[in-house]
């Protein structure tokens, strides 16, 4: 029924397109081959979005799917995994503004087959940067979510920066509403241990805080992580605090690109 959809679409100022998984492939012990949109899903896509028109993909799945380009390249994309019996009203009050969008992403979604495993807090160096003729830069990050406005971060501080294993990371961020929508801001907190005696993962979530800023509005944000957590696992199995250099990473995702950066050490 792709020529219908397509029809409507003409018709139509915006375009939302439901797809996903079906029940036979999703569960424990039904692990599929590949993960694209199977059928004719990637065709009906590729038809929706060669009419021009805006298109919104609601993506009805339990696990992240390899998008096709064309719905990487959507006006929108909503993630709304397995979302139950509301779940229809719940995506419509995100579609039309009745809800400002929060969710923020659990899991990291590949490109492309290849990446898998595709996580936030690989070890170094684990898969290298690139393949020679793909990326290995993930479509959409662990932690990364829109809204309907535009949140800048400025000003990471520390309090301190020679610290103690008994003592706590503070620091403080300002967060700025660039739009004309108020926004419910997640706002993460990464460590990177940068030098560590075994192979370790480049950095790992410590904290986040949700929080609330109204349009044309600059607030601060306290963030504390106890060096007590920012721990790696030795050669030995023991879970310690090496001394030596750290560093605070504080965004809206794990994209290193959008994370503003502290160093400090631990004595």
């Amino acid at each position: 029924m792709i020529a219908e959809a397509v029809a409507l679409a003409g018709a139509s100022d915006h375009v939302v397109a439901v797809v996903g998984d079906v029940i036979p492939l999703v569960g424990e012990g039904r692990s599929t081959a590949t993960l694209d949109l199977i059928g004719g899903q990637i065709a009906l896509l590729d038809a929706l979005a060669a009419t021009g028109k805006p298109m919104t993909v609601v993506l009805i799945a339990s696990k992240p799917l390899v998008l096709p380009t064309a719905a990487r390249t959507a006006a929108s994309v909503i993630w709304a995994a397995s979302p139950g019996m509301r779940g229809g009203q719940a995506i419509a009050e995100i579609l039309l503004g009745l809800v400002e969008p929060s969710g923020r992403l659990p899991v990291s979604f590949a490109v492309h087959v290849g990446q898998q495993p595709t996580y936030y807090n690989q070890v170094r160096g684990q898969h290298g940067n690139r393949y020679a003729d793909l990326t290995q830069v993930p479509a959409w990050r662990f932690g990364h979510g829109l809204s309907y406005t535009t949140i800048t971060y400025s000003d990471l501080v520390l309090a301190a920066d020679r610290l103690t294993r008994t003592d706590t990371v503070r620091a403080r961020v300002t967060l700025t509403n660039e739009g004309d929508r108020p926004s419910l801001e997640t706002v993460q907190a990464y460590i990177s241990d940068t030098v560590t005696s075994v192979s370790w993962a480049d950095q790992e979530l410590k904290a986040y805080r949700q929080v609330e800023v109204a349009s044309g509005e600059a607030v601060t944000v306290e963030i504390e992580v106890p060096v007590a957590d920012c721990t790696i696992v030795d050669a030995a199995g023991n879970r310690i605090v090496e001394a030596g250099a750290f560093e605070l990473r504080v965004g809206p995702s794990s994209d290193p690109d959008r994370l503003l950066t502290a160093p400090f050490t631990v004595a």
